[in-house]
Formats: C-alpha cells, sequence, structure tokens
C-alpha cells in the first residue's frame, strides 16, 4: 500500500512539472512569435481598448512571417481605457506591454493565446 502511494504521488508531480514544462515551452515560443512581429506602425488616440486589441489582432496577422497572426484576447469587459500612444516598427511584444500598462491590464501567455486581463489591486 505505502508502495503504491509513494507511486501514486511520484507520477503525479511528474505529470504536474511535464505539464508545466509544456506550458513554459508554449509561453516561450508565443513570446518569440510576439516579439517577431513588427508592426509598422500604431497610431492610437482616444481609442477604445477593445478597439484596440481588435486592431492588434488584424495588424498582427498582416506582419506575421507565418501570415497566422496571435489569438489575444481581453477579459475585463468593463473596461473603457482609452489609448493614446504612436509608435513605429515596434515588437507586437513591446506594444502589447505598453497598451496593458496603459488600461491598466496585465498579459496572460496561456496555450497559444495571449490573455490581457484587469490588473490586481495591491491591499494595503
Amino acid at each position: 500500500m505505502k508502495n503504491t502511494t509513494i507511486a501514486l504521488c511520484t507520477m503525479l508531480i511528474l505529470t504536474i512539472c511535464t505539464a508545466e514544462g509544456a506550458g513554459n515551452k508554449q509561453a516561450a515560443a508565443l513570446t518569440k512569435k510576439l516579439e517577431s512581429i513588427i508592426v509598422p506602425e500604431a497610431d492610437f488616440r482616444q481609442a477604445n481598448i477593445s478597439d484596440v486589441v481588435q486592431f492588434l489582432v488584424s495588424i498582427a496577422k498582416e506582419n506575421d512571417p507565418d501570415k497566422t497572426g496571435v489569438n489575444i484576447v481581453l477579459i475585463d469587459k468593463n473596461n473603457q481605457s482609452t489609448i493614446t500612444m504612436s509608435l513605429k516598427k515596434v515588437s507586437l511584444y513591446k506594444v502589447l506591454k505598453l497598451v496593458a500598462e496603459n488600461a491598466g491590464l496585465t498579459i496572460h501567455l496561456e496555450d497559444q493565446v495571449v490573455v490581457l486581463r484587469k490588473r490586481a489591486e495591491v491591499k494595503k
């Protein structure tokens, strides 16, 4: 019984570690792709965050060497942030970081999807 329990725990730990390792590899691959896509121009003037995300999905596909683009999801439907910035020849990764920072969001890379979520508030 003790050996069976140890064996099951070992298998569970290995499964979790393998899944985390695969997740890290997927996140690294997605980060590399985001850095390889160069946005020729991003000029936003009081643009709604939802419109900015749609634009980034479109521009990513146009400028992706593979022409597949990336999946970007905004999970903060109540966010009414407006973005004003003008950038030229910057990686999609950098644009996403700046947009997220301006809108009070964080970036999470999950299974080939860039997820923009509300930044957690710091409790005092």
